[in-house]
């Protein structure tokens, strides 16, 4: 009997460590100098060994699995239990979130693909993308969604609280200081001028524990697009309704009072949440439309005790994952929610 219990927890911890592999995204392999960044798409790594540039697709039919013959797009009939990236940047059933590393994720707003957005989980909680408060605790058997390079531990994180005001922001013009301000990995737009900004991207990585960014310029006439997180040939809606203005810093923190602000920073017409405070901001939700080349937003509150869901768009009872106090901080578009 003995003998039957260690065989099955063995067995229990090997389906783990699969679980945990075919996870994992963004880790350059040092045989080819390539990462997974999806499950069918693959990433060159730079000389710090780092996943920087545009992602290639394999082939149809095949899938991203790195090994000790390094990065391979290989026929997914065969190689479907070890293709990597399975659920990372993979929206959940609601679409409402999708986890992008450990303990961040990124929100769907009712679509298959992850917006721009910057969620971070609270201290010790991993993100996993079938929990339905987003965030879990490791230590009560939660396993992460996904897993990156740069994740030196799955149970603790650190986060920085953004002092909320209608001035504060971030500025894209240094690509270090931006990435040190919003402590999260990946890529971010640099700005809204579609003949300059439109077509470069920042990306954050830590670099000897500290957080570091670099700007980067899509080749040829390609745009660089927020919702794919890669250089296309379409330009970007928010860069089309680009009203001239040169500024390349993001407005940080919506309120009540500054809806407009918030929309600006949007660039897109739509709703959207207000907040992560369960007993505030997330009974209210934002407007946004463009009237007369510029963007306006108009602030609404859900009657009763009913909550703002940001997947259905919908006025709902139950408390929306995003309003979990599993959830540390939250940005969409760069600004604060």
């Amino acid at each position: 009997m003995l003998h039957k219990w260690i065989w099955l927890i063995s067995f229990y911890q090997l389906g783990l460590l699969v679980s945990l592999s075919r996870a994992t995204c963004n880790v350059c392999n040092t045989v080819n100098s390539m990462a997974c960044y999806s499950v069918n798409q693959t990433q060159a790594c730079d000389a710090s060994n780092l996943p920087t540039g545009s992602p290639y697709d394999c082939p149809s039919g095949y899938v991203c699995v790195s090994g000790s013959n390094g990065v391979l797009c290989q026929p997914e009939a065969s190689a479907s239990s070890e293709a990597d990236c399975q659920d990372c940047n993979k929206c959940d059933s609601t679409n409402t979130f999708a986890c992008t590393s450990t303990n961040t994720f990124a929100l769907c707003l009712g679509t298959t693909t992850p917006q721009n957005s910057i969620g971070t989980c609270a201290d010790g909680y991993v993100c996993n993308v079938n929990y339905t408060q987003i965030c879990g605790l490791e230590a009560d058997g939660v396993m992460p969604t996904c897993s990156y390079a740069d994740d030196t531990t799955t149970t603790t994180t650190t986060t920085t609280t953004v002092t909320t005001s209608t001035t504060a922001t971030i500025s894209t013009s240094d690509a270090s200081t931006y990435c040190s301000a919003i402590e999260s990995q990946g890529k971010y737009p640099v700005g809204y001028d579609p003949d300059t900004t439109c077509h470069q991207y920042i990306y954050c990585f830590i670099n000897d524990g500290s957080w570091d960014g670099q700007t980067y310029t899509c080749p040829g006439s390609l745009y660089f697009s927020s919702s794919s997180n890669m250089c296309v040939s379409t330009m970007p809606a928010n860069c089309a309704a680009w009203t001239g203005s040169t500024s390349t810093t993001t407005t940080v923190a919506p309120t009540t009072s500054n809806p407009d602000a918030y929309c600006a920073a949007m660039q897109s017409e739509g709703y959207y949440p207000m907040g992560t405070d369960a007993s505030t901001t997330c009974h209210e939700y934002v407007y946004c439309f463009l009237l007369s080349g510029s963007w306006n937003g108009q602030m609404y509150e859900c009657a009763g005790n009913l909550y703002y869901d940001s997947s259905s768009k919908l006025c709902v009872s139950s408390l929306p994952a995003t309003c979990s106090t599993t959830v540390a901080s939250l940005t969409l578009n760069g600004v604060t929610l």
